[in-house]
């Protein structure tokens, strides 16, 4: 009878102790898997900016990208030239 009572005193014991710690446990798994996240995006924002002051630096000291990045996104081109615009159409 005796050892009945301890054997529940144990489990009791240990469910108490489960609830007590459970949320704690819970919230610190949650908090770490957002650390990592944000260790994730944080690393994408240090290599997007890398790649921009890469750009950047490229704008100010080439003249040969200055002019292929005014040709592909400003549309400029030099006296004597056309642009011609190929299209595709839908489904090919």
């Amino acid at each position: 009878m005796e050892k009945k009572r301890v054997g529940w005193k144990i489990i009791a014991a240990a469910v108490i102790l489960a609830a007590l710690f459970l949320p704690g446990i819970t919230k610190y798994t949650q908090l770490r898997s957002r650390q990592a996240k944000l260790n994730s995006g944080i690393e994408k924002l240090r290599t997007s900016e890398a790649d921009l002051r890469n750009e950047q630096e490229k704008l100010q000291k080439d003249p040969t990208y200055i002019e292929k990045v005014a040709r592909e996104k400003l549309q400029v081109v030099n006296k004597g030239e056309t642009i011609v615009r190929v299209e595709k159409k839908n489904g090919r």
